[in-house]
């Protein structure tokens, strides 16, 4: 197996024996799909799978960190409406698990049909080779040396004259981005062999491609401006090297990478982007070439939004929504148009790019709608991209009771007697102020794509519904203890927040070493607790957390105590072990 058991334990518990039931089911009839794996080993690891559900279909990610589940995330209602583990999630945990082919690749395990003969050849031949190595490695270095000598002596080294010219080939079909390269001076001259161009580098080795371009491999040899390009290369030149090394020695992986071309992946572009910001580089596209324009420029696109008649309005780009594309990074993602490519904002690709992609799947120029949806528009898309969106053509006066104010927000917190801290929270235009917990007509413009957020950032932090009092709870005492830590100073900053002063006395306490006595008297240290703020007949359970390296210990009122870098813990425990008091 490749997953840690205590993980998927946790999941199951959080998920319950129903959810579980049916996420087996779901491997059973071989409804998920892992589409991505980033594998360290089975505490540290990755997984993005797709799931067919039965009315629809499902993008799962779990990552897992130092054997703690650090993220979960699926698009179904149960996740995103109870806060629990899907069955969803739970399925691509099981299939990744159970799956022979990643059991095979992670955890180091050999099908039977993988020792076939020709494994065992290339195992032997690759062991015989390995026993002589190091008189072959002799024998060329050597070889090398004297042939060298005479190539150098009789031809002059120019340094900072090599350049590299690179190309950028798109496939729009395939969706697919890769690169050649060039190296020369005068004349230029294809890299054939991109290992083979790293081999040289490393060693400085004098190759000549030609008649007329011959030099010792140095980055000395090249021009300042290929020296970004040049690091690029040897990246990806070594990637390609040793994956088609372990390629060649266990044959069942695949075949060979082509050692001519970088296939630009997701993290590759960001990469090439920040070699290329600001520049033109050679590119075909579609096998027609021409110039690309690496622009660190917003794309200029607007969505203009005007009155046709009949109480219909009209909203429509000022761009054709089938001459573009969109190259996804690691990072960023980034449009293509006009053989321009741009960098996106996270901002750009959840707003602008999503609305343009509306128009596309379409497969519409214009996007009509009654005047009685205008207060939707903007209340729920107008907030997203009013810098993009042009209302000019519109009635200012029209429309100003359409466009909502800004949204402030406040928030009381308490505790509730079971020591789950609340928040009651009011949303404010002006001078309307709502609970939105509650069902209720507002008549007033709203910015509800904003309100969403705000509303998203409690459930990031944790908080749930509590139906019956209108507001949000928090429940967990390790969320409770982040929320104090970190959280509510950021709550702080982006909201009014009123606290009760029963909230306020349940803080996190890190007691001081000068609160202490300590005093010797008859060559024995006394130290006095009683100025502790805290019980001290809770100090044998505060102690007994920070051996088992517990980050806090809860009192019994409520408030907590924080064990990590606190130096009166630390010095309560050096002295109690170095003289075995009992506490």
């Amino acid at each position: 197996m490749v997953v840690n058991p205590d993980i998927i334990e946790e999941l199951h518990d959080d998920a319950g024996s129903a959810r579980v039931e049916r996420a087996r089911e779901y491997v059973r009839k071989k409804k998920v799909k892992i589409k991505k794996v980033v594998y360290d080993n089975k505490n540290n690891f990755e997984i993005r799978s797709h799931v067919l559900g039965n009315s629809d279909d499902y993008d799962v990610y779990i990552k897992v960190n130092d054997g703690e589940i650090e993220e979960t995330d699926c698009d179904c209602a149960d996740y995103n409406q109870n806060f629990v583990t899907c069955k969803h999630i739970l399925a691509s945990i099981m299939e990744f698990n159970q799956n022979s082919d990643y059991i095979r690749i992670f955890s180091g395990e050999k099908n039977s049909k993988d020792t076939d003969i020709s494994i065992y050849k290339a195992f032997n031949e690759n062991k015989h080779n390995e026993k002589y190595r190091a008189f072959k490695q002799l024998i060329n270095e050597f070889h090398y040396a004297n042939n060298n000598e005479g190539e150098n002596s009789n031809t002059p080294i120019i340094p900072h004259t090599i350049k590299l010219e690179p190309k950028l080939i798109y496939n729009s079909y395939s969706k697919s981005l890769k690169m050649e390269l060039k190296i020369g001076n005068k004349s230029m001259y294809v890299l054939k062999s991109l290992p083979e161009f790293y081999d040289r580098m490393i060693n400085e080795e004098y190759y000549s491609y030609g008649a007329k371009l011959a030099f010792k491999h140095t980055k000395e040899a090249f021009e300042q401006n290929s020296l970004p390009i040049l690091d690029y290369v040897l990246k990806y030149a070594e990637i390609i090297k040793y994956a088609n090394e372990a390629r060649n020695s266990y044959t069942y992986y695949g075949s060979t990478l082509n050692d001519r071309y970088i296939t630009i992946s997701n993290s590759g572009i960001d990469e090439l982007f920040e070699v290329f910001k600001g520049k033109s580089i050679i590119w075909e596209k579609d096998g027609i070439g021409s110039r690309l324009f690496i622009s660190d420029e917003k794309p200029e696109i607007k969505f203009y939004v005007e009155e046709v008649g009949n109480n219909e309005y009209k909203m429509y780009p000022n761009i054709d929504v089938y001459e573009y594309e969109i190259l996804k990074g690691r990072e960023f993602c980034y449009l293509l148009m006009d053989n321009i490519i741009y960098k996106c904002t996270k901002e750009f690709k959840e707003n602008e790019l999503k609305l343009l992609q509306i128009f596309r799947t379409n497969f519409q120029t214009e996007i009509t709608f009654p005047k009685q949806d205008l207060p939707q528009l903007f209340s729920l898309v107008f907030p997203k991209v009013k810098k993009s969106m042009d209302l000019e053509k519109l009635n200012e006066e029209e429309i100003e009771k359409y466009i909502p104010q800004e949204l402030y927000v406040k928030v009381y917190l308490d505790y509730d007697n079971r020591n789950y801290i609340t928040a009651d929270i009011k949303f404010v235009y002006g001078e309307e102020e709502f609970n939105p917990l509650l069902e209720q007509k507002i008549e007033i413009a709203r910015d509800l794509a904003k309100e969403d957020e705000v509303l998203e950032i409690f459930r990031k932090d944790g908080f749930m519904l509590d139906v019956q009092n209108a507001r949000l709870i928090l429940t967990n005492e390790e969320a409770i203890y982040n929320f104090l830590e970190t959280e509510v100073e950021e709550f702080m900053q982006k909201f009014e927040v009123l606290a009760t002063e029963n909230f306020k006395q349940k803080e996190i306490r890190q007691p001081k070493v000068g609160t202490l006595g300590v005093k010797i008297e008859n060559n024995l240290l006394k130290i006095d607790f009683g100025n502790l703020d805290f019980d001290i007949n809770e100090l044998k359970d505060i102690m007994a957390k920070y051996k088992l390296k517990k980050k806090y210990h809860r009192l019994k009122d409520g408030s907590f105590i924080k064990l990590e870098e606190n130096e009166t813990i630390d010095f309560i425990d050096g002295v109690t072990e170095r003289n075995r008091y009992r506490l």
